[in-house]
């Protein structure tokens, strides 16, 4: 049964397998090849023997790459559904995924993804259980920079559960090593500072805790998920609070369908004193995740047919690159055979009666016959050590270039990303560019992000980098280019554009997250504000970025005020007025509903709202105490 779990939810099988199947099968001609020149009888098995040990490998090699394949597909999937709220079906994926992955790297990515779970139900126990045997795991030496920015997301998440639980000295161990490596991008590092933010607010040190927020104030807004970026607006409120406060609280929330908690339980077991600050999504709120769904799928001919054209990749250099590969497998099957075949002993003949003394051998035979394929095996070794030590090395960059644009050093991230983008690794050179997409998306610079999304896709124009990129990085390209589409009124190429990529990757582990904010544009431009409005209502986990989440909120207290409330309203109002990079992104991408929302009455008429919220709250308590204190004389 458990083979048959990743079909069932429509995982289909990872494009990687061509790769690995041509390394098993190369590797099983190697090994048959060892084996014929061993028992030939013409020379020796030692000749046989390490072609045999080659092939070997390759097989190794290529069994690695198709698990690993198959694991990522599974782990990526169950993180979507659980993005989309489908707890129990991401639960049983990991199940799986425990059961079948050998990979330590992949383990440990399960267990973060626990983790995280069991946090998000409450389980601080459970979820610090997963945690430290996510730091503990022992390392996948051949997926070490992988494993060195998962083990930091790890310590992160830790982190933040000792700070939870009063375990002050190991939250902020666990924070100081996060803020020392230099593999922790920058959610990680976001995390690692909310930790210390919890760590501040539980020891009552409020102007501490003022001072933190305001000094980390992008990298948590900016880099956080969902709820955590809410706990991080909780404590902005809370420190703004005054006796008769505008802000609602402690609103009493049903329990999710799903079992976990509410936000704002959530944050009263994370940090109680935040608790009351939290917003709470309106109850009446239903259909979402179909509502995103639907609106992102509904796609006409012609633009299903321009998607599928833009999708497609020229096969010239794919030719020409296999022609090359062909060749050179070719010439060192060749050069092994030639050199076997001239070192092989033979009898040669000698003039009778004639002594000689047997001429000394240049190169024993023997040692030759073995170093044809020893160092074919010192080659397949020697590449999978460069490629690591390579992928260390760029992934070292890649870090080092987001948090400086995290931490407000744009010219330097910008920078470093611009020359990664030279990378003669297309992977490397289109994951550049859809760094750069992004940066100029969060700029407003739409034409921009569009031109380097399509160069993003123009460096992947071969079956194998494609193949590489098909977790994460060529499904990001589509779904950014398909957002593009959506914010620069492509509505009918954006719906085709997230058709296709739903489509060919259902395991794209971000693909909720990009139906939503897709749709979430499409409403805005489309003058949809309360449709746009109800789309993140019960969406709270999907993980957002800081400027979506502002989209969603600024819809919100356009479309109902009053449900939003005045301390809301005045929220956003401080925040566009300071954010200058925000408001041009809004400007930019929903012009129509910032235009909405600065025609949402005065400060004037806020500060009346705020009034009389706070006059309903307090009549509102007396009457709850009154009614405790009639139970209490009649019971």
């Amino acid at each position: 049964m458990a083979r048959e779990l990743p079909a069932r939810f429509g995982i289909t099988p990872h494009a990687v397998r061509r790769i690995a199947h041509r390394q098993i099968l190369m590797g099983g001609a190697m090994a048959l090849m060892g084996a014929a020149v061993s028992t030939s009888g013409v020379g020796s098995a030692a000749a046989g023997v390490p072609l045999g040990m080659a092939g070997a490998l390759m097989i190794a090699l290529g069994l690695r790459t198709r698990a690993m394949g198959v694991s990522a597909q599974v782990v990526n999937k169950a993180h979507n559904l659980a993005a989309a709220g489908q707890r129990e079906a991401a639960s049983e994926l990991l199940d799986h995924a425990e059961e079948t992955a050998r990979s330590s790297y992949i383990r440990r990515v399960i267990d973060v993804q626990r983790a995280l779970a069991a946090m998000q139900r409450g389980d601080l126990e459970g979820a610090l259980r997963r945690a430290d045997a996510a730091v503990t795991r022992r390392a996948d030496v051949l997926a070490w920079h992988l494993e060195q920015a998962t083990i930091a997301a790890a310590h992160a998440l830790r982190a933040l559960l000792r700070a939870s639980t009063g375990a002050r000295d190991g939250a902020a161990a666990d924070i100081a090593l996060v803020r020392s490596s230099a593999f922790a991008p920058p959610e990680v590092l976001a995390r690692a500072e909310l930790a210390a933010a919890v760590l501040l607010e539980r020891a009552g040190d409020r102007e501490a805790l003022r001072a933190h927020l305001l000094r980390e104030r992008r990298l948590l807004l900016e880099h956080t998920r969902p709820r955590e970026r809410a706990l991080v607006r909780a404590y902005q409120r809370m420190l703004k609070a005054k006796a008769s406060s505008v802000y609602r609280t402690g609103a009493k929330r049903d329990a999710e369908p799903s079992g976990e908690l509410s936000a704002a339980d959530w944050a009263a077991r994370v940090s109680p004193e935040a608790a009351p600050f939290m917003r709470a999504p309106s109850p009446d709120a239903g259909g979402v995740v179909e509502l995103s769904r639907a609106a992102v799928e509904q796609t006409d001919t012609s633009a299903r047919a321009a998607a599928e054209g833009r999708a497609r990749i020229d096969r010239r250099p794919a030719v020409r690159a296999a022609g090359r590969r062909l060749l050179l497998w070719v010439v060192l099957v060749m050069t092994f055979v030639v050199v076997w075949q001239f070192l092989s002993p033979g009898q040669a003949p000698e003039a009778p009666h004639v002594e000689r003394l047997p001429a000394e051998p240049l190169f024993d035979t023997v040692a030759l016959v073995w170093l044809a394929p020893l160092a074919f095996i010192a080659f397949l070794v020697g590449i999978v050590f460069v490629n690591v030590a390579r992928g260390r090395k760029i992934s070292q960059r890649f870090v080092a270039a987001h948090v400086a644009l995290a931490r407000g050093e744009e010219q330097r991230g910008k920078r470093e990303l611009e020359g990664l983008t030279g990378s003669r690794a297309p992977v490397v050179a289109a994951h550049a560019h859809l760094s750069l997409a992004e940066l100029s998306e969060r700029e407003g610079e739409l034409a921009a992000a569009l031109a380097a999304c399509e160069a993003g896709l123009a460096r992947l124009d071969t079956d194998v980098a494609r193949v590489m990129a098909a977790d994460i990085l060529l499904p990001g390209l589509l779904a950014e280019r398909a957002f593009l589409f959506a914010a620069m009124d492509r509505s009918a190429d954006a719906r085709a554009e997230m058709a296709l990529l739903a489509e060919r990757y259902a395991s794209y582990p971000y693909l909720e997250r990009a139906r939503l904010r897709v749709a979430l544009a499409l409403r805005a431009r489309e003058g949809d504000i309360a449709g746009a409005a109800r789309l993140t209502e019960r969406d709270a986990d999907v993980p957002l970025n800081a400027r979506d989440e502002l989209l969603a909120d600024v819809c919100r207290a356009t479309a109902s005020p009053g449900t939003a409330g005045a301390g809301e309203v005045e929220r956003l109002r401080e925040e566009l007025r300071v954010d200058a990079a925000s408001r041009r992104w809004l400007a930019a991408i929903a012009p129509a509903a910032l235009e909405a929302f600065e025609r949402v009455g005065d400060p004037g008429e806020a500060e009346a709202l705020a009034e009389a919220e706070a006059l309903t709250e307090a009549e509102a308590s007396a009457e709850h105490a009154w009614g405790l204190a009639r139970g209490a004389g009649t019971a």
